[in-house]
């Protein structure tokens, strides 16, 4: 029996402050966050980076490097046995690297914190993503790099090593906290050439207005009594009734697979709205640089969710 509970807020955002720009202009404060919903056959995803830079409609720009990040440390499993991360002439370290498999769901790693922007549209974010060969021989274990769930590492790559992201708005006087999530599942592909991240499924989500879907999936009686690949699927409504797989025209807005031994999911740093949501029984089998895979259903009944500030707790 399906049922549908309200949860409560899981993201918060920061209460604003009063500050002016450059030259007289309006201003407002930003932070920034990362998380992830995880990807199928990885153990580890660590991503190094040295810059984050955002553009206003007004032409102006700013960057923040290692010494302005809010996050201090980097993940110690990220970093080569044996290996440190090189530090400039001040001693910062030269950049960060974080695992994002680490942050998942409702967990998040502030990054930025507080900094000031000018008011206003801003057209783009881009983080400098810097791949293997930039600190490391080639006989060394990237900085960016992934682990396989047979242990195997290789390198990642970033279309021009950096991965350029939609705008956002900046109020004046206030503060705004962004989350930038990592949807695997769609942005880290695999193919002959290795493992690539792609902008694609990385979205930049405004924590004012997100809130997260989550409950149980019961082994008997779904999935010919099995969840060991049963994944959770969310789509945006309206859809006319059509449910694609990941890569298609219709594909859903993220997934988040189901914990073999609790039944449980989490997605968080959803935006408010309305949304179909499905228990898809062999979702390992997506692959979102092939497209028109046949999902298995477990049910037709596409649940529609309307996901208020509560949040939504919905078991199958």
């Amino acid at each position: 029996m399906h049922k549908y509970i309200l949860a409560s807020l899981v993201s918060a955002f920061l209460i604003g402050c009063n500050s002016d720009g450059s030259d007289g202009e309006a201003a407002g404060t930003m932070s920034l966050a990362f998380s992830d919903a995880p990807v199928d056959n990885l153990t580890k995803v660590c991503v190094a980076f040295d810059e984050i830079e955002v553009h206003h409609t007004n032409g102006s720009e700013s960057s923040w490097g290692t010494t302005s990040f809010a996050a201090d440390q980097s993940s110690a499993e990220c970093i080569p046995q044996g290996m440190s991360i090189p530090v400039d002439s001040d001693g910062h370290p030269e950049f960060m690297v974080i695992n994002l498999m680490a942050y998942q769901g409702e967990q998040s790693l502030q990054v930025l914190s507080d900094e000031q922007l000018t008011a206003g549209q801003y057209t783009q974010l881009r983080l400098s993503v810097l791949e293997n060969e930039k600190y490391t021989d080639n006989n060394a274990t990237p900085y960016s790099h992934v682990v396989t769930d047979t242990d195997a590492v290789e390198g990642i790559r970033v279309p021009s090593g950096e991965l350029k992201l939609d705008g956002f708005q900046v109020e004046a006087n206030a503060t705004q906290a962004y989350t930038l999530e990592f949807d695997l599942r769609k942005s880290m592909v695999s193919n002959a050439n290795g493992y690539q991240l792609k902008p694609r499924g990385v979205r930049l989500v405004n924590n004012d207005a997100v809130a997260t879907i989550s409950g149980q999936v019961e082994a008997a009686g779904v999935c010919d009594s099995t969840i060991d690949d049963a994944y959770i699927y969310v789509y945006q409504a309206p859809t006319n009734g059509i449910y694609g797989d990941l890569g298609s025209a219709t594909e859903p807005y993220t997934t988040a697979g189901v914990d073999t031994e609790t039944g449980e999911y989490e997605i968080g740093y959803l935006p408010l709205g309305n949304y179909d949501v499905t228990l898809v029984c062999n979702g390992s089998e997506d692959d979102p640089e092939q497209g028109g895979e046949q999902l298995n259903f477990e049910t037709q009944m596409f649940v529609d969710v309307e996901l208020l500030a509560a949040g939504a707790t919905f078991n199958f």
